[in-house]
């Protein structure tokens, strides 16, 4: 079965996409032990077709080549796409149309980023990719097993923002095919607006195997729960990506309350990009999905060992055509193969961008997705939000605003909007011509002064 971008309707499309999404997990248990020459071909028969795409069908690819005097017949591997000019998150945002293949125009299925870059963007998948992603979670699912002994039939409690991209993925799963409802998996949901109490008792309550939701968040929940001596069940693994957890926390989890922590790395531009095996030691690339490569400040590619900005071609969705994008976050290359036997590429660490939290007069916290997916929803010609806390009881909103009138309601019902969500907290909007980004190449949504 090959790729494509079939949409029908009722029955027979979701028969064929479950089909579809199967076959691609065939393999999928063995596929990260096998020789990683094996592995790199399967990269380059996909850099091969993705570039071929890309010129036939995305304007700034084909404008890039050409002005570079390049043919799809010079990318023969992934090292070739260093030779196409970088991509940043500013150029997607700038000209969103531009990286947008004229293939998928009514067939794309949108998905929206949770914005903690400092901007929500909309980013059309193939609907092909999403459900080859879909077959590749087998190998998350594999790691799980070795931690609670099945890879179906768990219960896994999900706290994300409400509508975020994996609540996006999981209604288009639902529509599209019966795989979703066939995983076996017992699923409930938490929003990271809640307050910790209220996330406690669901814990309690729904006795999960897995939880997972984003880093920052996850930790901190742990660590009230232990500084308040709160009674928390306790489930066999915690898992978190989106953002980076504290080592501190996570060190919490593991050794106050037994239970083993496990970080994916993915972004809304490459679904699955790495994930940690049962030796939680580093990060195994995915680098069938994905070709992947570490720059200086100077965009020199760096070997193993190298620290610097971490730079990846997608090379699934040929829907957004996403080559030589960099993330904007810094990593540090492995330098030597994992000892779980899996032949993939690591990185030894992730240290990108860890949003503060913002903290309630009540004595929890909220995640800024809980505050920016409000936002972003209600107002889509806002171009960049940076919250910045000053007190426990005094939050500065910066806006970028695309339009050139209206500022003033626009700042009122802003300031109203953000006074909802924070309870008890003062709110002062102010305009700004720019937000930059920080050390990282990348904007900090929120900053905490105290």
């Amino acid at each position: 079965m090959t790729s494509g971008s079939r949409l029908v309707s009722g029955w027979p499309e979701r028969a064929y996409w479950s089909a579809f999404a199967l076959w691609q997990a065939r393999g999928e248990r063995k596929l990260p032990f096998r020789d990683l020459e094996q592995i790199l071909e399967i990269q380059n028969r996909r850099v091969r077709r993705i570039v071929r795409h890309a010129y036939e069908t995305v304007p700034h690819y084909r404008e890039a080549m050409d002005d570079a005097g390049l043919r799809p017949g010079d990318f023969q591997t992934g090292a070739d796409l260093a030779r196409l000019p970088l991509v940043t998150a500013r150029d997607l945002v700038r000209d969103p149309k531009g990286f947008r293949s004229t293939r998928f125009e009514r067939d794309a299925v949108e998905l929206h980023s949770s914005g903690t870059s400092g901007r929500a963007k909309p980013l059309p998948y193939d609907p092909a990719a999403l459900f080859i992603f879909l077959g590749v979670g087998r190998r998350q699912r594999e790691v799980l097993r070795h931690f609670i002994g099945r890879t179906l039939g768990y219960r896994e409690l999900s706290v994300f923002r409400t509508g975020g991209v994996p609540a996006q993925m999981e209604r288009f799963f639902q529509a599209r095919s019966f795989v979703a409802a066939s995983l076996g998996i017992t699923p409930s949901e938490a929003s990271v607006a809640e307050p910790f109490e209220r996330l406690a008792a669901t814990i309690n309550d729904f006795r999960p195997d897995v939880i997972k939701g984003y880093g920052s968040h996850l930790g901190a929940f742990f660590r009230w729960a232990h500084r308040r001596a709160v009674s928390l069940f306790r489930p066999r693994v915690v898992t978190y990506g989106a953002d980076l957890m504290p080592d501190a926390d996570r060190r919490l989890i593991e050794q106050e309350y037994g239970i083993p922590v496990l970080a994916y790395y993915q972004t809304a531009e490459i679904l699955r990009l790495a994930f940690q095996c049962e030796r939680r030691a580093g990060f195994h690339i995915d680098v069938d999905l994905a070709a992947v490569r570490v720059i200086d400040s100077a965009g020199r590619t760096l070997g193993p060992g190298g620290r610097g900005e971490i730079v990846v071609s997608n090379l699934i969705n040929r829907a957004t055509v996403l080559l030589n994008y960099k993330v904007g976050d810094v990593v540090t290359l492995g330098t030597a193969t994992c000892p779980c036997g899996r032949t993939l590429p690591t990185l030894e660490r992730i240290e990108g961008r860890a949003d503060d939290l913002i903290l309630a007069p009540g004595g929890y916290s909220i995640h800024p997705l809980a505050v920016l997916g409000v936002i972003y929803d209600r107002f889509p010609e806002l171009i960049q939000v940076q919250v910045v806390q000053e007190a426990i009881d005094l939050v500065r909103m910066r806006v970028v605003y695309g339009a050139a009138t209206d500022w003033e309601r626009v700042a009122a019902e802003l300031g109203s909007l953000l006074r909802e969500t924070l309870p008890g907290i003062a709110v002062e909007v102010l305009r700004a011509d720019s937000i930059e980004p920080g050390p990282s190449g990348k904007v900090r949504t929120v900053i905490r002064r105290f």
